[in-house]
């Protein structure tokens, strides 16, 4: 995972949309300043949502959504760089 910008995507919630609507938005910023960061958070994105109910936080559905994004990141750290390219 290397960076090739320094410019990073503002994203604020916007009132008009929908929660729903304002997720998408946020894990298309999230895309467009680090791809493989939103593929792991899309691809756990029902735990994380999860997570807080009613205004009452679930540790366990925490914990476990922590565990799942641990687990991903540790086996994109141990996947071979991909070549951009050239030589």
């Amino acid at each position: 995972m290397t960076q090739t910008s320094t410019q990073r995507v503002v994203f604020r919630f916007d009132d008009s949309q929908s929660f729903e609507e304002n997720c998408e938005a946020f894990l298309k910023a999230v895309n467009d300043d680090d791809p493989e960061m939103a593929a792991i958070l899309r691809s756990n994105w029902d735990a994380l949502v999860a997570i807080v109910q009613e205004g009452q936080r679930d540790s366990k559905v925490r914990g476990d959504f922590y565990a799942n994004v641990a687990l991903a990141l540790d086996d994109l750290a141990t996947k071979p760089a991909e070549s951009k390219g050239g030589a």
